[in-house]
């Protein structure tokens, strides 16, 4: 089974180009397995993932993005280092010249327990356009990531 047989009514990106995401684990964290998923749905669903693997800074992702052209960053954090380790993302590629680029967060973003919606204000703070805080599918995060960029094609 696909990822695009798992959401109903889901249509693959379609086109000559496919869209280039860079996606990776950020700060020193090794968690990989929901890192590779990702790469595999994100092929799937039509878009050319660019995974940067594990224990990476928001430098890492800005260069990646810039290197290869990417439309979107995938930052993810299953151990919390998320909180620190992305705090002005959204200057750091607004000083690259790719605020364009879309950014999201996802995975056990801060370390302990928070109500999701302070971590999606702390996160939308750092300058990312989405947050998927303690998120238990990756639907959601395709299903966006094709509705945004379908967006900023249009728009």
């Amino acid at each position: 089974m696909t990822v695009p047989d798992c959401l109903p009514g889901f249509e693959p990106l379609a086109g000559p180009v496919r869209p280039g995401v860079v996606l990776g684990v950020i700060g020193h964290d090794i968690h990989v397995v929901a890192n590779r998923i990702l790469e595999i749905g994100l092929s799937e669903t039509g878009m050319r993932p660019y995974n940067l693997g594990t224990s990476n800074t928001i430098d890492d992702f800005v260069d990646a993005a810039a290197e290869t052209g990417a439309r979107a960053v995938l930052v993810s954090s299953l151990n919390g280092e998320g909180e620190v380790a992305c705090a002005g993302a959204g200057d750091r590629f607004d000083a690259a010249g790719l605020g364009h680029v879309l950014r999201y967060a996802g995975g056990n973003l801060v370390v302990g327990s928070r109500p999701t919606a302070e971590v999606e204000r702390v996160f939308l703070g750092y300058g990312f356009h989405r947050v998927f805080h303690q998120s238990v599918s990756f639907a959601p995060v395709f299903a966006a990531l094709r509705a945004d960029l379908l967006q900023a094609a249009d728009g």
